[in-house]
């Protein structure tokens, strides 16, 4: 007697090979340096500030970034510095705050007047005059 059921009857299958798939979209290109990093704003900053230009393509080997422009860029590219966010007076005493509770040399300390007058200036003429 013969039972029919008990085994089974398997069709072999070609083994799982990769599907081709059309390549993925690179990922954007990181900046070359921090300095790629910054806004327009930082840019102006850092020109009212140090009275250095830093514009698109800086090259800080060949060009010798004053201490207040690393900081800024360094900051920015980190993301200590937001996409869309400014670099404020809050920010920059911030800042030298935190140098300042470091113990060490304090490089942000030269250029904080100047920053704070400069961000107090622009500051102002971004206000809006909603008395009227």
């Amino acid at each position: 007697m013969s039972v029919s059921g008990l085994g089974t009857a398997r069709t072999p299958h070609p083994p799982v090979t990769p599907v081709h798939r059309a390549a993925r979209a690179e990922k954007p290109a990181a900046p070359r340096s921090d300095f790629d990093a910054l806004t327009g704003a930082d840019r102006e900053l850092i020109f009212q500030v140090t009275g250095q230009r830093v514009g698109p393509g800086f090259d800080p080997a060949k060009d010798h970034p004053t201490a207040f422009a690393a900081i800024i860029a360094a900051e920015r590219a980190a993301g200590r510095l937001a996409p869309g966010q400014e670099a404020s007076a809050l920010y920059v005493k911030d800042l030298n705050r935190r140098y300042e509770r470091t113990g060490g040399p304090n490089p942000v300390a030269p250029y904080m007047d100047k920053a704070l007058a400069y961000l107090a200036q622009t500051t102002a003429a971004r206000r809006i005059d909603v008395s009227a």
